[in-house]
């Protein structure tokens, strides 16, 4: 379906992986498909300061003045690093120039007002779409979690539509409040009519999945991987899918795994997502 892929490397941790490399230590030559790709494309983003969570406005800048040089596009497969760096997701999507459905899967929501200013941010990246992105006509947000929802504000919460996967988050007939008691709707996620009326944008976090699947730097949903790919598969199959990034890698450093083995999980991952997005 798809024939590039862009992967921004902020972290460090694709340097640790090998799912996108041509050559016959990788985990996608293993796979026998790496000949089907004619563009793979790793951009080191580790020099750019002031994106760890957060992208300062210099940072911005640099990330769009390499979207420009290098001529990414939105239109295509993007790993963009860890959830920390899941605002690149706002910025590939500004590049859509056509009326668009936002479709995320993540276990937070993303719609944290800035905390100082107009900052960008792992956290709020789903709100600065939804007030600034003038071709985004609805977002769908799956798999997040109720606490983390019902503590939105509220004409925030409305402004996007929420899927649960797991039926006891769908209170009273799909209904549920936020902190102040104030209704926000939740519904029960529908693997198999779920559609939208434009082309969609996906983006991925996968947080939205189960621990014991594949681990990453952020607490974990209760989506599992073959759920998630049978949404992945229906949306490729619309032919409406305009483009997808994935993010939700494990950090380098993190304390609370095995790391090369949280590592491989999400190389096996990755390769899966991409070779199936490659080949749908």
């Amino acid at each position: 379906m798809f024939d590039n892929v862009s992967i921004f490397n902020f972290s460090g941790v694709y340097d640790e992986e090998s799912f996108y490399l041509k050559d016959k230590g990788s985990s996608f030559y293993d796979a026998g498909t790496a000949d089907d790709i004619p563009s793979i494309k790793l951009y080191d983003m580790k020099d750019i300061s002031g994106t760890n969570c957060m992208c300062d406005d210099m940072a911005v800048e640099s990330i769009r003045d390499i979207f420009k040089n290098e001529n990414v596009t939105p239109y295509g497969i993007h790993f963009i690093d860890s959830g920390n760096y899941h605002y690149m997701s706002a910025l590939l999507t500004e590049m859509v120039k056509e009326p668009f459905s936002l479709v995320v899967l993540d276990h937070h929501p993303d719609m944290q007002p800035p905390m100082f200013g107009d900052i960008l941010s792992c956290g709020g990246w789903v709100l600065k779409v939804l007030n600034e992105n003038k071709y985004v006509r609805d977002v769908h947000v799956i798999g997040a979690d109720e606490g983390l929802i019902s503590k939105l504000d509220p004409e925030d919460a409305r402004k996007a539509k929420f899927y649960s996967v797991d039926e006891s988050e769908c209170l009273d007939a799909n209904r549920s409040e936020n902190a102040d008691g104030k209704e926000i709707n939740i519904q029960k996620f529908e693997f198999d009519t779920f559609s939208t009326e434009y082309p969609v944008y996906l983006s991925i976090d996968k947080d939205v999945i189960l621990k014991s699947e594949v681990i990453t730097n952020w607490d974990q949903g209760n989506m599992t991987s073959s759920q998630l790919f049978l949404l992945v598969k229906k949306l490729a199959a619309s032919g409406k899918l305009l483009g997808v990034d994935i993010c939700g890698e494990c950090a380098t450093d993190q304390e609370d795994c095995d790391v090369g083995k949280a590592i491989a999980g999400n190389d096996e991952f990755n390769r899966r997502i991409m070779g199936f997005l490659i080949g749908a």
